[in-house]
């Protein structure tokens, strides 16, 4: 059922306005879909995303206290395909962080660790569902 890729990298950090001016700086191009709270830079066939530290911190359930810490990503193309996703990453020794449910903008999503305590975010949302390549390609607007 893996299709084993990363769709989306997010990264916490402090100041979304001083980290969205650094990438910029160095080269990337946001996406016309960002918003105040979250940055996305098409990388290929995966995308950069920059997310408040905060904000990640009560999305995951983890308590980082300063910025630095990233979730890997997976997108998937229903509701159903993320519940299957948890229950094949718990049965492979993950550990729960956030059960799956309805994100206030819009998405359905869950996070687990990993054994060495990597945090994975498993999601569907329909403007972001990957392509038939696999690929996540950012839309022009949602």
């Amino acid at each position: 059922m893996s299709d084993n890729r990363i769709h989306l990298i997010t990264l916490g950090v402090k100041n979304m306005a001083i980290s969205r001016a650094y990438y910029e700086a160095m080269g990337w191009v946001a996406s016309p879909i960002s918003m105040a709270e979250v940055t996305f830079f098409q990388a290929g066939a995966q995308v950069l995303g920059l997310y408040g530290q905060d904000s990640l911190n009560h999305d995951t359930g983890l308590n980082s206290p300063k910025p630095g810490g990233i979730t890997l990503a997976v997108n998937l193309s229903s509701r159903n395909e993320v519940d299957a996703m948890i229950g094949q990453a718990l049965d492979a020794g993950a550990t729960l962080l956030s059960a799956a449910k309805e994100m206030p903008w819009g998405g359905y999503t869950a996070y687990i660790a990993d054994p060495d305590g990597h945090p994975w975010e498993f999601s569907y949302v329909a403007q972001l569902v990957p392509d038939q390549s696999g690929a996540l390609v950012l839309p022009d607007k949602l």
